[in-house]
């Protein structure tokens, strides 16, 4: 193995690591073992994140990027270019109604039954660097050359 594919398949497996450690059905960790693997052989990986919740994830490559729902038993691809992102800071507002802070989302312009729309809500202060920090990684990732 070169060292491109050395590096490409040790992505890969930090990628499957964090969706097997998760608390997720053995049936949506085989998926991922099995079908996504498959999908990502050979593929180097910029990033990636992981809902621990429903066990979805986005994986960001060169120039698009690949939504995984096992619950789904899908997997969309988007190009960069029809990607984009909206930041919403809901502090200087100070509804006591509204539970939500700050909100990052990553959707795409495709047809409603395909759309992308990855959202990272924070309902209190704590949460917000973190995702701040997240966001930072997708504008970084939006805005390659």
């Amino acid at each position: 193995m070169n060292t491109a594919e050395t590096v490409s398949h040790a992505e890969v497996q930090a990628f499957l690591d964090e969706v097997l450690a998760l608390d997720i059905p053995k049936k949506y960790s085989d998926w991922y073992q099995v079908d996504v693997s498959a999908v990502l052989n050979d593929c180097q990986i910029q990033g990636h994140e992981v809902d621990e919740t429903s066990g979805d994830s986005l994986v960001f490559l060169k120039s698009s990027l690949l939504f995984c729902s096992p619950e789904l038993g899908v997997m969309r691809h988007y190009p960069r270019s029809l990607v984009h992102c909206f930041v919403e800071d809901k502090r200087p507002e100070q509804n006591k109604d509204e539970e939500l802070l700050f909100r990052g989302e990553l959707f795409s312009i495709t047809p409603e039954s395909e759309q992308l729309c990855w959202v990272r809500d924070c309902t209190s202060d704590h949460e917000i660097p973190e995702t701040q920090s997240k966001i930072s990684g997708w504008m970084k990732w939006l805005n390659q050359a």
